[in-house]
């Protein structure tokens, strides 16, 4: 479902890009090319760059269990006792 949606927002937003470089090359074309030109180098970097953050490693995601061992960590959840002025 996830790539439904981007496929959605990415072929909207493409369609749209597609229609405002027509128009552009329609107007006054050499001056446009180049300005077309430096768009789609940086949406290759752009691309280049979100392929780089979303293969990088996440933080470990350690799931609750039945006695709670993730309140005894290290960095477990603020308690009333823990409050100033308690």
């Amino acid at each position: 479902m996830n790539y439904l949606w981007l496929f959605a927002v990415a072929g909207g937003a493409a369609l749209l890009g597609i229609a405002l470089a027509f128009g552009m090359i329609k107007q006054d074309g050499r001056r446009s090319v180049f300005a077309i030109a430096g768009a789609f180098i940086v949406a290759i970097g752009a691309l280049g760059l979100g392929v780089y953050i979303a293969r990088a490693p996440a933080a470990p995601v350690r799931a609750s269990d039945r006695e709670q061992s993730q309140q005894r960590l290290p960095a477990a959840a603020t308690t009333e006792k823990d409050l100033p002025g308690k």
